[in-house]
């Protein structure tokens, strides 16, 4: 059984963290459609290692996420965490571009 979808968000003084835990699915739409408007400084850290599966709708759902948080917030993206699989797929799917791994 997949767990839910869900964020946390920790603000540290350099850098916002977001940790994604469960599925990035269907499910993941307005939780990060919501995201970009919290961001709060110019650098966000995404933790995936509480991630279990990431389908081709929550690909969509990120690549415009992390689109909006460069556009509108100017911010830096970072990815942590990543399992080899979810590399791979960040790697062929273009999220590399918009936020490169630790």
């Amino acid at each position: 059984m997949n767990r839910p979808f869900d964020i946390q968000i920790t603000r540290k003084a350099a850098a916002d963290q977001i940790e994604l835990s469960g599925t990035i699915d269907a499910h993941a739409e307005k939780p990060l459609q919501n995201l970009p408007a919290l961001i709060g400084q110019p650098l966000v850290r995404f933790d995936f290692s509480g991630v279990s599966r990431i389908n081709s709708m929550g690909i969509a759902f990120l690549l415009r996420c992390f689109k909006a948080i460069r556009e509108e917030r100017q911010a830096e993206i970072r990815l942590t965490g990543l399992s080899q699989v979810n590399s791979m797929l960040f790697k062929m799917t273009g999220i590399f571009m918009l936020g490169s791994p630790e």
